[in-house]
């Protein structure tokens, strides 16, 4: 298929998109996602909260109809009890229904069998382009994979380097699907790596530039993550507003991008419409 043949199929029919939304805590990451409720042509989001971001959403005052369409997920970790990452491997690879506990977010939950409480399925493959999945957040995500590593012990045992590898490679795992877009669109919020270069040592030690990453998993893990997103947004707050951008140019020490020239930046007030409606992702619905 040549270049011209793919952009009419692409304007007939759009391809699903990987989305990365970082910043430091209270910068209005899940706040954003939120409100791809209000999207009309977005049918169902499927929130997969590993970090109680339901607060957020909860409280935001997003119309009845918007959170209607807002399916929850919440996974609870824990190193005593770990089990989101392997859930999360599973949701993201599985072809057949995935049952999960409403109260634990848990796969074949005995204590919830037992007590005949209620469970809710997730399909990625039974998606649409016209649904969104969202990951609250890669931060947690990873550290879910730390919680597995280390389960049972002590709150201040340490992962080994060979072990990092592990959770890298969980996280390469679940990535890999989200980059590919098979089925469906997808968020991942997650938190920011702060990577600071200094020249001298001792007192003579002075800081030449920060660089700013999306942080999931090892630092170095952190620094390439982006590749497996089309399009990465940074928020944080300046002058008691939240700001944020997407385009290569928007901050020269700060990761952002979009290949479908997306540039939150100039927008009067960043929402998912701006992301998903204005960058094509998600065509409008149109009255008949």
């Amino acid at each position: 298929m040549d270049m011209l043949a793919l952009k009419k199929k692409r304007d007939e029919v759009s391809s699903s998109h990987a989305i990365l939304i970082y910043g430091d805590s209270g910068c209005g990451k899940t706040r954003l996602a939120a409100t791809a409720a209000t999207i009309p042509a977005l049918n169902k989001i499927y929130y997969i909260d590993l970090e109680n971001g339901s607060d957020t959403i909860l409280n935001m005052g997003l119309p009845d109809e918007a959170l209607g369409k807002i399916q929850l997920y919440k996974i609870c970790d824990t190193r005593k009890d770990p089990h989101a990452m392997s859930t999360m491997l599973k949701m993201f690879s599985a072809r057949e229904d995935i049952a999960l506990c409403e109260e634990h977010g848990r796969i074949n939950c005995l204590e919830c069998t037992r007590a005949k409480k209620s469970t809710q399925i997730f399909n990625l493959t039974k998606m649409t382009h016209n649904d969104l999945v969202i990951i609250d957040s890669g931060s947690q995500l990873a550290d879910c994979g730390v919680n597995a590593l280390l389960k049972g012990q002590p709150e201040d045992a340490i992962l080994q380097i060979q072990e990092w590898g592990t959770v890298n490679n969980w996280l390469k795992s679940i990535l890999q699907t989200v980059q590919a877009g098979r089925y469906t669109n997808v968020v991942v919020l997650t938190h920011v790596l702060y990577d600071e270069e200094y020249s001298g040592t001792g007192i003579n030690k002075t800081l030449i530039r920060t660089k700013i990453y999306p942080l999931m998993g090892t630092k170095t893990f952190s620094t390439q993550v982006g590749k497996y997103f089309g399009t990465i947004v940074h928020l944080e707050v300046k002058n008691k507003k939240h700001v944020g951008g997407s385009s290569t140019v928007y901050a020269l020490n700060t990761q952002t991008k979009s290949r479908l020239g997306i540039k939150v930046e100039n927008a009067n007030e960043i929402t998912m419409s701006e992301i998903l409606v204005r960058g094509g992702i998600i065509k409008p619905m149109h009255k008949e």
